[in-house]
C-alpha cells in the first residue's frame, strides 16, 4: 500500500509539473513594464531595435535594444523617442 501511495504522488507531482512548465509565456504575464526612462535621447547608430511596451503598463513606453543587447526604457510621449521609432522602422523595411 506504501508503494502505490508513494507511486500515486510522484505521478500527481510529474503531471503538476509538466502543466506549469507547458504553459505559455502569455499567461504567465502581460510583458515587461519600464519602471523608469532614459532622460536624453540615444543615438540612432547605437540601437537596433525596439518594442512597445503592453497596454497593461501604466505608462506607454519604448524598450530600446543597444547594439551591445543593454535594453533602455524611453517614454512614448517624448517626440525623439516617436522619431527613432520611425527611423528604425524605415531602417528595417528598406
Amino acid at each position: 500500500m506504501k508503494t502505490f501511495t508513494a507511486a500515486l504522488a510522484v505521478l500527481f507531482v510529474s503531471v503538476l509539473c509538466y502543466q506549469v512548465s507547458s504553459s505559455p509565456p502569455s499567461l504567465n504575464h502581460f510583458g515587461p513594464c519600464c519602471p523608469k526612462f532614459v532622460t536624453g535621447p540615444l543615438p540612432l547608430r547605437l540601437v537596433r531595435s525596439y518594442e512597445r511596451t503592453s497596454s497593461y503598463c501604466s505608462q506607454p513606453a519604448v524598450i530600446f535594444t543597444t547594439i551591445r543587447g543593454r535594453l533602455v526604457c524611453a517614454s512614448l510621449d517624448e517626440k525623439w523617442v516617436q522619431d527613432m521609432v520611425i527611423q528604425l522602422d524605415k531602417k528595417a523595411s528598406g
